[in-house]
This record gives structure tokens, C-alpha cells and sequence, in this order.
């Protein structure tokens, strides 16, 4: 009894309890859309190393729309959307939106394993320090859509299913309306 206390880990039962939470969830949640960030806010600049030794900040992509996912290796749920990610990115290659993946946790290693196994043409970053704390992200995978000036306008908690027609209708649209707001001012 004494080395069970001495070896939990809180952190890995809330680790466990948000798994759970986005294994139940995550068959409905794939076929949401994102969430609007009701009082918008400036994305957080930052600057990690990418899996190819690059340092990327986040104003690297100023200008562009750029969907920042947070995802493990070790999250089901995050290693299932990964295909469907990268087939978002490249459904919209120029057309000013881009995919960062921001691998949470320090596993260089272990990211460049699964990228060999499942590559994916867009960049991620590894946040070895948990540095983006700031960001909100209450479980795996979170994503967040930044506008071309640097804001939080969507949020996305759990799966998605982002090469869906839905999806990129949604994503079209957000630029379409980006577009048009542009051009008034």
C-alpha cells in the first residue's frame, strides 16, 4: 500500500478521466464543426522547435489563417485525426489557411517515429515544457482557429472529423466571411 501512494500521480488520473471523457464523446463531437470564442482574444505568441530542428513562431503565419492543434502521441483520439488534418491542410493548400500541430510533451523521439510511420504536410512543433499553458487547452486534442491578425476566433475540444464536407464548408465559409469583412474596411 505504501508504494501505490508514493507512486500516484494525480496528473495521470486526470490524464485517464479526460481520455475517457473523449472516448465517449468523440463519435458526436467528430461531426461538430468548431466552437466561436465568444470575447476573442490575441493568440499567444510563441516559438518551438519543429520535428526537423526549426524554430516556428506562431507570427511566422501572420496574415493566414492558421488551425494550431494540440495532440500527443499517446491520445487516441488525436493520432485518429491526423489523417483527416492532413487532408484539410492540403484541401486548402493556397488558399491563406494552414494546419500547426503542436505535439504536447517532451517526445522529439517518439514524434519522429510516428511521423516516418504517419507523415503529414504540415508542421508540428513540440511544446517539450508544456509552455502553452496559456493557451486553454483543457484536453487532447484541442484545436484553435487563429485568424490572419492573430486571434482566437474558433476553439474545437475532442475528434473531428476535419476532411468532411461539413468541415470544409465551415472552413470556407470562416474565409469567405473574413473576405468580405476585409473588404468593408
Amino acid at each position: 500500500m505504501q508504494k501505490i501512494k508514493k507512486s500516484f500521480f494525480p496528473g495521470r488520473l486526470i490524464i485517464a478521466v479526460l481520455l475517457l471523457v473523449q472516448l465517449v464523446q468523440g463519435p458526436a463531437l467528430a461531426r461538430e464543426e468548431m466552437n466561436p470564442i465568444e470575447l476573442v482574444v490575441t493568440a499567444t505568441e510563441f516559438t518551438l522547435m519543429s520535428t526537423d530542428g526549426r524554430d516556428i513562431k506562431l507570427s511566422d503565419y501572420e496574415g493566414q489563417f492558421v488551425l494550431v492543434n494540440f495532440w500527443a502521441t499517446w491520445c487516441p483520439p488525436c493520432v485518429k485525426e491526423m489523417p483527416s488534418l492532413d487532408n484539410l491542410h492540403k484541401h486548402f493548400a493556397g488558399a491563406n489557411f494552414k494546419v500547426l500541430g503542436v505535439h504536447v510533451g517532451p517526445a522529439l523521439v517518439t514524434v519522429k517515429t510516428f511521423l516516418e510511420k504517419h507523415p503529414v504536410s504540415f508542421d508540428i512543433v513540440i511544446d517539450k515544457k508544456i509552455e502553452l499553458s496559456s493557451w486553454g487547452v483543457t484536453g487532447l486534442p484541442t484545436t484553435f482557429l487563429v485568424s490572419p491578425e492573430g486571434e482566437i476566433i474558433y476553439k474545437a475540444v475532442g475528434e473531428r472529423e476535419w476532411d468532411s464536407d461539413n468541415m470544409f464548408d465551415f472552413i470556407e465559409a470562416v474565409i469567405a466571411k473574413h473576405k468580405q469583412l476585409a473588404s468593408i474596411h
